[in-house]
């Protein structure tokens, strides 16, 4: 009762005049209550964001916590089909009077949310499936002092038991059939608290996700647009019980992009400069078919390596490292790197390794690439005929599904083509490469023709710059994966 009492004292509040203006200049003055979210820095982030998918064309979208209901009224005028929602019954009254206001009077808002028990359905969905579904999380810092919500607002600004309020939509959107078959999810996120987390926790539900648009804010807090959505969803995956090599299976097929293949018994893999692979009793190995595009190898291998380290944090219950420098700082602490130009390790054993292939017909190249993990070391041959090879079970258990579950997850992230992913990531992508790498390096050399060097840096196209470790020379020498290398420990006295 209490709870209620309070609520009802926040509405005899004085309501406060705001302005906003869109990303197209338009102007909306309003007076909202003060138990309403006024737009903030969050709102405009997720304008832009819609704007650059360009005009909706009649296709569906939902916006969850719709507030004042300016986003809803801003995609409608991008010829979106709009139906907008919210829990507190005060915000639905607030965007139905500014849609009619604005010559929107059509616009649909309804109150109510989402719902945490699997066992209600949500009466939001029952106007899906949506082409896209947007939220603007309540993970941000409350309003000014002057600005304080009512309890209905403030409740939203928390999680519902242990779930996470991106888990529960997730999990609800699969339930209910939510989202057409290429529908997207846009979150707005801070890059604090369970923002942190909210592309790992995302990828363990095996749903691939980039943050697409940011904000920084005057205190230093950015602000993310993310986008989710199912991997490659037209697209089923081939489960093999043998098969000579999973790379060459869907080099010689006419299967479409984004294929994924794997195998329980690999009997020919094979990785970089033609060493063979061995298939060991709880190994993993899969491939993909994806888009060349204008990247050249290197790129791809580093995107394909970030992808399996984002999947082992994302397993974990980590940060991935890769949402900032802070992260993967902290996920190398695991022991965890990546070995130029193709290798994972484990406490500097190999774990993982990657080959990536192209073959070219006609006018037409495809592209694969083949991924085989140590999951598990279930016979025991791998520690005791590979001295410098070990299972990921040593870090952590992973069986083949999950696995499969959010790699899958991971490598679409990376690759697949969606709209509104409008930005070259090549630059940072070879910048965490390194960030990935650079322990490792440290602690080892290189030597080329019996010459040693040790590694300066990655250079724009992925290749590596060398220094030679000779005290009479410091020569430099640039070096791809043609070279025939080997690496070797640095002995500190």
């Amino acid at each position: 009762m209490k709870y209620i009492e309070n609520e009802i004292k926040r509405t005899h509040l004085a309501p406060k005049k705001h302005t906003w203006s869109s990303p197209l200049g338009e102007k909306y003055s309003f007076v909202i209550p003060s138990t309403v979210y006024p737009p903030r820095e969050d709102t405009d982030l997720l304008a832009n964001t819609i704007l650059n998918f360009g005009p909706g064309s009649g296709k569906k979208l939902l916006e969850i916590g719709s507030g004042t209901g300016l986003i809803s009224i801003f995609a409608k005028s991008l010829g979106w089909d709009v139906i907008g929602c919210d829990i507190n019954p005060l915000a639905i009254a607030t965007s139905r009077g500014l849609a009619k206001k604005y010559n929107f009077a059509e616009l649909k808002f309804i109150e109510g949310g989402i719902e945490p028990n699997s066992e209600v359905t949500s009466k939001i969905f029952e106007n899906g499936p949506f082409d896209m579904i947007l939220w603007n999380l309540p993970y941000l810092e409350k309003p000014n002092k002057n600005e304080l919500l009512g309890p209905l607002e403030d409740a939203s600004l928390s999680n519902i038991g242990n779930q996470k309020l991106h888990e529960i939509l997730l999990k609800k959107i699969e339930l209910e059939s939510g989202l057409s078959r290429e529908g997207v999810v846009i979150l707005i996120h801070s890059d604090k608290g369970p923002g942190r987390k909210l592309s790992s926790e995302c990828r363990n539900l095996g749903w691939a996700c980039k943050s697409i648009n940011q904000k920084i804010l005057e205190d230093g807090e950015k602000l993310h647009a993310t986008l989710i959505w199912k991997p490659w969803c037209f697209i089923e995956k081939i489960e093999l019980d043998e098969v000579e090599s999973t790379n060459t299976y869907l080099l010689e097929s006419n299967l479409s992009t984004g294929t994924l293949v794997t195998t329980k018994n690999q009997s020919k893999g094979r990785g970089q400069r033609k060493n063979n692979w061995i298939h060991f009793k709880g190994g993993w190995c899969g491939s993909w078919l994806i888009d060349l595009e204008n990247s050249n190898p290197q790129i791809i291998q580093a995107k394909a390596a970030l992808a399996i380290i984002e999947s082992i944090a994302a397993i974990n219950g980590d940060e991935l490292p890769t949402f900032d420098y802070f992260s993967m700082a902290k996920f190398l602490e695991n022991n965890i790197s990546i070995k130029w130009p193709n290798d994972i390790l484990l406490e500097d054993k190999k774990i993982a390794g990657i080959l990536c292939e192209a073959k070219t017909t006609g006018t037409k190249t495809k592209c694969v690439i083949g991924i085989g993990c140590n999951l598990r070391d279930e016979t025991g041959m791998i520690e005791s005929k590979l001295p410098n090879t070990t299972s990921l079970e040593n870090f952590k258990l992973i069986s083949n599904e999950e696995w499969t579950r959010v790699l899958h997850a991971s490598i679409a992230s990376k690759f697949e083509k969606q709209n509104g992913i409008h930005v070259n990531e090549d630059s940072k992508i070879i910048n965490y490469w390194w960030l990935s790498m650079e322990k490792f390096n440290k602690t080892h050399f290189i030597t080329i023709d019996s010459k040693k060097y040790q590694i300066k840096g990655l250079l724009a196209d992925g290749g590596i710059n060398l220094i030679s470790t000779d005290n009479n020379l410091n020569s430099e020498r640039k070096c791809d994966v043609s070279y025939n290398l080997k690496w070797e420990k640095i002995l500190f006295n």
